[in-house]
């Protein structure tokens, strides 16, 4: 209880976003790996004791920032109640359309230096994300939507990663069309074939 009141008190709250700030303001300028925290606390203007009051290390703040930079902007577009269908799969799909054309955009070097600890990050907030909307549908067992929310995270990431790559030739929203539509055809074949081998064709 005592903790939750530190984290919402508004000095604790304008703190953060200093730091925050600084560490945005760094990053198109400076590859990720090679930021310290005394470059941050300098542009934060504030002393490292304060920096380490409100984060372990950098990499702590590096997952907050990207917390703030993804997952923040995606549950914008969610209500509490979402459940995963077409409309809230597109959103996600946009969402990370977005946040690869910035990223890659505004700090190119840091983007590409630091792709594994970036996949890694997004993919484990997707996999929190797919976790809570598949949580809504009732009739899917725990264990269930645990693998689905995997196999969705992978895929959606792949998926945007590589438009970006590629040249986003389609608009975001083009692009949830077909990845959607790609899914869906693939549900479709497996549960095809599964039918037909258990009728033995």
């Amino acid at each position: 209880m005592q903790e939750d009141k530190i984290k919402t008190d508004p000095r604790v709250q304008r703190t953060r976003q200093l730091i925050l700030d600084a560490f945005h303001s760094l990053v198109p300028n400076k590859d990720l790996k090679d930021i310290t925290v005394g470059d941050i606390t300098k542009r934060a203007t504030i002393n490292r004791a304060t920096f380490y009051a409100h984060y372990a290390d950098k990499y702590e703040l590096m997952d907050d920032a990207f917390a703030h930079m993804f997952k923040g902007s995606l549950m914008q577009k969610l209500s509490c109640h979402a459940e995963l269908n077409r409309e809230t799969l597109t959103a996600i799909i946009v969402t990370l359309c977005d946040f690869h054309m910035s990223f890659s955009t505004q700090c190119q070097r840091s983007y590409e230096s630091m792709s594994p600890y970036i996949e890694s990050k997004v993919t484990e907030m997707l996999h929190g994300v797919f976790e809570l909307l598949l949580g809504q549908k009732e009739r899917l067992d725990e264990e269930t939507a645990r693998t689905m929310s995997g196999m969705l995270s992978w895929s959606v990431y792949g998926i945007t990663k590589s438009w970006n790559k590629e040249g986003r030739k389609v608009t975001p929203e083009r692009l949830a069309e077909q990845a959607i539509a790609g899914l869906l055809a693939a549900v479709r074949e497996i549960d095809g074939s599964t039918i037909g081998a258990m009728n033995g064709k």
